[in-house]
């Protein structure tokens, strides 16, 4: 069984070359930010689906560009 890829707003920040801040204020002004599929460490911790992350980079260019950059 292989479990799907899931990402912290820590792996985010670091796949986007950004601050974990940014990654905070994108979730908070993009209706189209990934919606976490699951949560741990006391439902502290969100966690994201590595697709839905890849469906939002190739909706806002502005991330994919600055990804590809890298």
């Amino acid at each position: 069984m292989e479990l799907p890829k899931l990402l912290a707003k820590a792996d985010m920040a670091t796949r986007w070359g950004v601050t974990p801040q940014v990654v905070h204020n994108w979730e908070a002004r993009h209706n189209d930010f990934p919606k976490p599929v699951m949560r741990v460490q006391n439902d502290k911790l969100p966690l994201y689906l590595l697709e839905d992350v890849e469906k939002y980079e190739r909706i806002n260019k502005f991330i994919e560009k600055r990804y590809k950059d890298k």
